[in-house]
């Protein structure tokens, strides 16, 4: 049996595994993580990197493993030991992106833009990509040769400085709370962060040409008091608290039409995201008269997309 069917079908034992009623709490609370990071505009049919990928390699379950570990565990002994090694490879790969620096064929170098590790793959799926050209992919190893598992995307060479930036700033965050923190940890625990990113450049390529289509419009005020600005955002009845990370506090603020904008609150700033001018005018008005004194404007300006990125 080759490699690629015995990788279909240890996935797909996988998830006959996952239908047992011990995982059903936790795949619900997997569900609703993955939705409350990846946005509702995320989980649609342009999905690339699906939820059952990151659920079975990436989800860390309460017990500290991931699925992939918790099937390898119970069935270690019905498994061959190329399904065993196989698995193994699988459990220790993660989500990155690799840009393209030579081709030859359909045969690529490739070097990750995190970890600067190269690796050669055949690149017969991507016969369009050119050198510089991103590719976001899950790489494993076999018999001394390199090839992405699952499904993997096309990113264009524009956007590798946006992404650069914003992941190396939110791994210097990781590695601030974790000293001896490597890329390779990072990235396995951050593969949503990824996914973000590029499920938005994959709009942007598949969609419009007109990259001012994802202009946010953003408001900022500068506040000493997070906790009372938290509870007075929470008892207006058209604010609703998202989600929280790690001290810092995600709102929707809706209207009889939809949501209105996005707050972000944290230590000494709230930021209000809008689509529109005219939704921001009257978000900005509703906000300041509801904190008063306890916020000073400091800026509006719009963010393009490579600083959403």
């Amino acid at each position: 049996m080759n490699y690629e069917n015995l990788e279909m079908i240890i996935e797909e034992n996988i998830l006959k595994f996952l239908l047992d009623d011990e995982f059903r709490k936790d795949i619900e609370e997997a569900k609703a993580y993955f939705d409350r990071s990846i946005g509702e505009e995320g989980t649609n049919d342009k999905m690339m990197i699906d939820f059952n990928s990151w659920l079975i390699y990436d989800y860390i379950m309460k017990d500290g493993n991931t699925f992939i570990e918790k099937y390898h565990e119970r069935m270690k002994g019905q498994l061959s030991q190329k399904e065993s090694e196989l698995i193994q490879r699988k459990i220790n790969s993660y989500l990155s992106i690799y840009e393209i620096k030579e081709l030859n064929e359909d045969r690529g170098l490739l070097r990750d833009i995190f970890t600067k590790i190269d690796v050669f793959v055949n690149l017969e799926k991507f016969h369009k990509a050119q050198c510089k050209d991103l590719i976001l992919g899950r790489m494993i190893e076999i018999k001394n040769r390199s090839k992405f598992v699952g499904n993997s995307i096309y990113i264009p060479a524009i956007f590798k400085n946006a992404i650069e930036k914003h992941i190396l700033l939110k791994y210097e965050e990781y590695k601030g709370k974790n000293r001896y923190a490597t890329w390779q940890e990072f990235l396995k625990k951050n593969s949503l962060l990824l996914q973000k990113y590029v499920d938005v450049i994959t709009d942007v390529t598949k969609e419009t040409d007109d990259k001012d289509e994802y202009n946010v419009l953003q408001s900022i005020y500068l506040i000493d008091d997070l906790k009372t600005i938290k509870e007075i955002l929470q008892k207006h009845k058209e604010i609703q608290l998202d989600f929280e990370d790690d001290g810092s506090y995600y709102f929707k603020f809706f209207d009889k039409e939809g949501i209105l904008a996005e707050i972000v609150l944290e230590k000494n700033r709230i930021e209000l995201e809008c689509n529109s001018e005219k939704d921001r005018i009257k978000v900005k008005k509703i906000i300041e008269s509801i904190l008063g004194d306890l916020a000073k404007h400091y800026k509006d300006e719009v963010v393009g997309l490579e600083d959403i990125l």
